[in-house]
C-alpha cells in the first residue's frame, strides 16, 4: 500500500449540454496542467453515457436521461480511472468505468481536489494486469 498525506485546492466546474464529461474534465487538469487531482463530488445528467462494467473489456454506450448519482476517480497528465452511477427514469440505477463519449443533458456540477504536493501516474501491475494508479511526492 502506498499512502501520502497532502494538501489540497479546489475547483468548482458547470458542464453544459452537450458537453463530453471526461474530455472537459481532461481539457481542464491539461489547461491548469495539474498533476494529481480527485473528484470530491458530482451531480448532474446525461443523455448518453459510455461505461465498461466490471471485469468486462468492451465498452457500452447508453443513451435515455439519467441523473448522475456519483462520479468518483482520479486523474493525472496523462490519464484517469472514474467510475459512476447514474440512474434512469424509473430509478434503476446502474454503475460502472466511465469514458470519453458520454454527454451532458442539463448540466454537470463537478468538484474537484488537486493535491498539491503530490503527482500521479499509471503503471502496467503485474498483479492486476492494467495500469493502477502510482502516487509519488512531487519533485
Amino acid at each position: 500500500m502506498t499512502a501520502l498525506s497532502s494538501t489540497a485546492r479546489f475547483f468548482a466546474l458547470r458542464l453544459k449540454p452537450g458537453d463530453d464529461v471526461v474530455l472537459e474534465l481532461r481539457k481542464f487538469v491539461n489547461a491548469n496542467q495539474l498533476k494529481a487531482v480527485a473528484i470530491v463530488t458530482a451531480v448532474g445528467s446525461l443523455t448518453t453515457a459510455l461505461l465498461r462494467y466490471a471485469n468486462v473489456n468492451e465498452w457500452d454506450r447508453i443513451s435515455g436521461h439519467f441523473e448522475i448519482l456519483s462520479l468518483v476517480g482520479t486523474i493525472d497528465a496523462k490519464g484517469e480511472h472514474l467510475h459512476i452511477s447514474l440512474s434512469d427514469g424509473t430509478g434503476r440505477t446502474i454503475g460502472a468505468h466511465f469514458g470519453v463519449g458520454s454527454s451532458v443533458y442539463t448540466t454537470a456540477e463537478i468538484v474537484l481536489a488537486e493535491l498539491v504536493d503530490l503527482e500521479f501516474d499509471r503503471e502496467p501491475c503485474e498483479i492486476s494486469g492494467w495500469d493502477e494508479l502510482t502516487i509519488s511526492r512531487r519533485g
